[in-house]
């Protein structure tokens, strides 16, 4: 299995693959993609952690010199083990709506900008003779995203599905200070778990 990470133009991953160079961009770009809009991911951290093989001080001493400076250059052994485990690439706009086009004139499916990024890597690999089977993780609905769905000039129906979220009860349940929130919450996910298995069990009602 060989992992991709596909990103838009808020390459800090993309570049920490590549070239070892965990910093920040002087500038947040604001992309199709708005939830990859980040500056700081976090979850590299554990990547880290787990490539240098749990070593919790030098993932510590890395992430510090990265709160401090904003920058870090990873060690050669470190990068070396992360470039050997994952590929990655950084995705533009322009990229993003082209292949949101494609992929609804191939195969009549609408992907969101964020899933996009994903298939636009798949692509490049087909149309370049490499037939590998892929697995592109979508991560949410296009409908979610007009503008980007709009900047691809696309404009489908949206499912019957979403447009009947429009008319479904909105529920809340009124907090009040020192309430304990842990044991209401477990109690209310008790009680939706245990309508759950009362459906299984009388699937007619």
């Amino acid at each position: 299995i060989c992992l991709v990470v596909a990103v838009n133009r808020n390459d800090i991953i993309h570049r920490t693959v590549q070239k070892g160079d965990f910093s920040l961009c002087e500038v947040l770009r604001t992309t199709l993609a708005s939830a990859m809009d980040i500056q700081v991911p976090y979850n590299m951290e554990r990547i880290f952690w787990l490539l240098s093989g749990s070593d919790s001080q030098t993932t510590r001493a890395l992430m510090e010199q990265f709160e401090r400076t904003q920058s870090l250059q990873l060690p050669k052994d470190l990068h070396n083990k992360l470039s050997e485990a994952v590929t990655s690439e950084s995705v533009t706009d322009e990229a993003i709506t082209q292949t949101m086009a494609r992929c609804w004139e191939e195969n009549q499916y609408l992907l969101c900008p964020h899933s996009a990024t994903a298939v636009n890597y798949h692509y490049q690999q087909t149309d370049s003779g490499q037939s590998s089977i892929r697995c592109c993780l979508a991560s949410a609905s296009a409908v979610k995203f007009p503008e980007a769905v709009q900047a691809a000039g696309l404009t489908p129906e949206t499912p019957a599905e979403i447009l009947a979220l429009e008319h479904k009860e909105t529920r809340c349940i009124p907090m009040r200070r020192g309430d304990d929130w842990t044991q209401m919450l477990r109690v209310t996910i008790e009680g939706l778990s245990q309508r759950w298995k009362d459906c299984v069990v009388n699937p007619s009602e």
